[in-house]
């Protein structure tokens, strides 16, 4: 999965709006305060400064935030869940399954991890846990990938730490809707 870093400027809200606003805001007036000599006054740059020092605070606190969600899931490694067959890699290995049904549907992911495959199939616990990190800016979700599974780490944060190619999302089973909020 992609996580995009700049929101598209048209799906975002006020708050984030307003951010690029005040960054705007204190370039223009630190452009126009040196533009003339007699306009190098301390007040317009104390002023462009507190505007520029405010983004950068509003940055830190309300954006890029991370958290860590963990649910009980059931799995898969041999190529077949609960909705049917799933996508197999090039070679015709079929990935590891992790779901955890959500209304009508299944929330899930499927790994392409030898390491995690040999794990759960030693264990042959039915259901294992889970962890997602959540990525947020203003309190939206913008991304997710996968912290762990059964206690093996695959990344810490937006670093990776195992390979494992993944795919995932919502499955319908009849009627309804879903949504996998991590």
């Amino acid at each position: 999965m992609m996580v995009q870093t700049l929101p598209h400027f048209r799906q975002t809200d006020y708050s984030y709006r307003l951010l690029l606003l005040c960054v705007v805001t204190a370039l223009a007036l630190i452009a126009t305060s040196f533009r003339k000599r007699e306009g190098r006054k301390v007040m317009p740059v104390a002023i462009s400064f507190s505007l520029v020092l405010m983004a950068f605070v509003v940055d830190r606190l309300f954006t890029n935030k991370l958290a860590v969600h963990s649910y009980s899931m059931s799995w898969s490694a041999n190529g077949v869940a609960p909705w049917g067959d799933v996508e197999t890699d090039e070679k015709g290995e079929p990935p590891v399954v992790i779901y955890r049904r959500v209304n009508q549907g299944y929330c899930y992911d499927a790994i392409f991890s030898p390491e995690l495959r040999a794990r759960l199939t030693a264990s042959n616990k039915p259901v294992i846990t889970v962890q997602y990190n959540v990525f947020s800016d203003f309190g939206h979700e913008r991304g997710y990938n996968v912290r762990a599974v059964d206690g093996l780490v695959f990344n810490h944060g937006y670093r990776p730490l195992r390979s494992g190619e993944r795919y995932g999302g919502y499955v319908m089973n009849g009627s309804g809707s879903g949504d996998c909020q991590r």
